[in-house]
């Protein structure tokens, strides 16, 4: 497998502002690949309890834990090269906890509010020590729901949530009101992805364009996570 090693200005970048780019981070081939399997997830081809009643044509689509349920996807070098740049951005103790795939088709409008991964009550030290890799797994505009994100957020502690699932079909959303007159849009090409911090604010709006929005979360914080 091929070290992954991130400049001093990149690892800077994700202290200071709570976020950093980093673009074709997954290669092609290796991205062919990923999507096949993500593809067929989405289409309700793997038999896997709790997927295949939520999959309904024009829904959006938040999967469980895919790395362990996607066929060729656990041990894969795409999370080894994730886990590296945890290790690079938070300390050697940092390593892979779970994740999540969240498909926006065409023409969806529903909104991934502004929140804190953190603020679902992420224990112990992950509730300050924690990164999210959001993969692009196919082009993700402003229009298709890419990520914004508010800078320096992650310093400014656990802002309040509240319930917003009369907002969201996705289980248990909470909201953060902000000023969005503060927020960055990232917008990625195939195979980029965005590393923030588990206090970071972000968002992303619903998807407009006649293509789908192909993303896979990968959360990652210390182990033992024990204060």
């Amino acid at each position: 497998m091929s070290e992954v090693t991130l400049s001093e200005a990149q690892i800077a970048e994700f202290h200071e502002r709570g976020f950093v780019h980093l673009r074709e981070f997954i290669p092609h081939e290796m991205l062919v690949e990923l999507c096949a399997g993500y593809d067929a997830a989405t289409r309700g081809e793997y038999d896997v309890d709790g997927w295949n009643q939520k999959i309904a044509a024009g829904d959006i689509l938040q999967l469980a834990m895919p790395n362990t349920h996607i066929p060729g996807w656990q041990g894969h070098e795409y999370l080894m090269r994730i886990v590296q740049v945890g290790k690079q951005l938070l300390g050697d103790d940092i390593e892979y906890k779970y994740d999540q795939l969240i498909y926006k088709p065409p023409g969806n409008a529903v909104e991934l509010l502004w929140h804190q991964d953190a603020g679902y009550g992420w224990p112990g030290k992950a509730n300050y020590r924690s990164t999210t890799c959001w993969l692009a797994l196919s082009e993700a505009s402003e229009e298709m729901g890419s990520l914004q994100f508010i800078p320096g957020s992650h310093r400014q502690g656990i802002a309040e949530h509240v319930d917003a699932t009369y907002k969201n079909p996705i289980g248990g959303a909470l909201e953060v009101m902000v000023d969005q007159d503060k927020a960055v849009v990232v917008e990625y090409g195939p195979g980029d992805v965005t590393f923030h911090h588990g206090r970071t604010l972000h968002y992303s709006r619903g998807n407009s364009t006649d293509q789908p929005r192909r993303g896979l979360s990968t959360h990652l914080w210390p182990e033992p996570n024990e204060e």
